[in-house]
């Protein structure tokens, strides 16, 4: 598919989705739910197309969109099943947090297509401010602060508009007239792969240390205070339940989202110790991340049915719901302990990783697995291992930050690198 193709396909899809949604939204029963499910379909695949023209220019803002419109989609389809099971609230949390992902990832996305000129300037700075304004009126429904659907119109104007222009001449291909690279092929391709290997550990280590940031607030600062409370409800947090768990849940999907990025920055590290498996380990960890924002949806509910309620207390219906987060989040651990040990895997034929690394790597992936198995037996299992075992991750993350991008590939010596070429080979 041409990149004028695909632009124009974008754009109907651009124009379809702001009319499946519109409608959806307003009908009632099954032709609704239809509308808005096919928006969501629509959505991810306008996400789809995006990444495949702007990925080989602009790889990190073609990541971004393409998690955002994932993430818009899935929550889009996951506030109309919670509008029925757990209340207006939860579908409202849901719809704000999808304008908050969409508005977040099309920032960096419009001033790529700037950059790229296939958005004349004016149109690419009212798509920034359209889409910045969405995302704080989104992060201000989010915290409580009621400020209507006025942020939201300079961005639904704008895809209007974009999704004409796009209809009209599809992606438009920069023609700047600057010469390619000049010498050795073979040198410049090398240069090319070392710097890419640097920049996807230094994404990498950069989203685990994020999720590790984001995600212990959200599970020890929230989550688990209220998992702990009592059937009154007060645990001395400095925000009321509904308040915090809307928050908690925000940091979630912002770890769920980052979770799928740092699996593929993972997969073009690693992909020279082995193509396929650095490829299975990077679906599993979006497998993962799929199975942990389906988890997150429970909480999702739980805050919902605060705010329907008007009340802090955490009833019977509350702890459901946080119960339900934990067990489907313990299934999700399957997956990521086998990114782990492939991970592990990989860093060990790596010319690059230090085989401690792989080795503590490996370990941790190993301690998920036990855990997750181990909760799915009848009795349960009354140690967790990867409580122990998860300074395996911590390592990896410190190492792609100080050590993976600060030279060339971050290789070793010659004589270190020739074994483990030769670990690398096929028996």
């Amino acid at each position: 598919m041409s990149l004028r193709v695909a632009g124009r396909c974008a754009g109907a899809f651009f124009l379809l989705a702001f009319v499946a949604y519109g409608v959806g939204s307003a009908l009632p029963g099954a032709a609704g739910a239809a509308l808005v499910a096919l928006n969501s379909a629509l959505v991810a695949a306008i996400g789809a197309l995006a990444f495949r023209a702007l990925r080989p220019a602009h790889p990190g803002a073609a990541w971004a969109y393409l998690v955002a419109r994932g993430a818009e989609a899935f929550l889009l389809a996951a506030g109309l099943v919670l509008r029925d099971s757990a209340g207006a609230g939860a579908a409202d949390i849901a719809y704000q947090a999808a304008m908050l992902s969409l508005g977040l990832g099309s920032v960096p996305f419009c001033l790529a297509l700037a950059r790229q000129r296939w958005l004349p300037g004016w149109l690419a700075a009212w798509g920034v401010a359209g889409y910045a304004l969405l995302a704080a009126g989104a992060a201000a429904e989010l915290a409580g602060i009621r400020v209507g659907v006025v942020p939201a119109a300079p961005g639904g104007l704008f895809e209007l508009v974009f999704g004409v222009l796009l209809l009209a001449r599809g992606f438009a291909p920069a023609t700047d007239g600057r010469p390619g690279p000049t010498g050795d092929g073979a040198s410049v391709a090398a240069g090319a792969g070392d710097a890419r290997a640097r920049r996807a550990a230094r994404a990498a280590g950069v989203g685990l240390l994020l999720m590790a940031i984001l995600a212990g607030l959200a599970n020890f600062g929230v989550v688990e205070p209220l998992a702990a409370a009592d059937a009154a409800g007060s645990t001395g947090m400095p925000l009321s339940h509904q308040r915090a768990l809307v928050l908690a849940v925000v940091a979630l999907l912002a770890v769920a989202c980052l979770d799928v990025l740092v699996a593929w920055a993972l997969r073009a590290f690693l992909a020279d110790a082995g193509r396929v498996v650095a490829l299975l380990a990077a679906w599993c960890r979006t497998g993962y991340a799929v199975v942990f924002a389906v988890a997150i949806t429970h909480l999702v509910a739980a805050a919902g049915l605060l705010r329907d309620g008007g009340t802090d207390r955490i009833d019977a219906a509350v702890r459901a719901r946080i119960t339900d987060f934990t067990q489907v989040w313990s299934l999700g651990l399957l997956l990521f302990g086998v990114h782990l040990l492939l991970v592990g895997w990989l860093a060990w034929r790596s010319a690059a990783v230090p085989t401690w690394v792989a080795a503590l790597v490996a370990v941790a992936g190993a301690g998920y697995l036990v855990d997750s198995i181990g909760a799915l037996t009848p009795g349960g299992q009354p140690v967790q291992i990867a409580t122990v075992t998860f300074v395996g991750e911590v390592v990896l993350m410190g190492w792609l930050l100080v050590v993976a991008g600060r030279a060339p590939g971050g290789r070793r010596s010659p004589d270190r690198d020739a074994g483990r070429a030769r670990r690398a080979q096929p028996a």
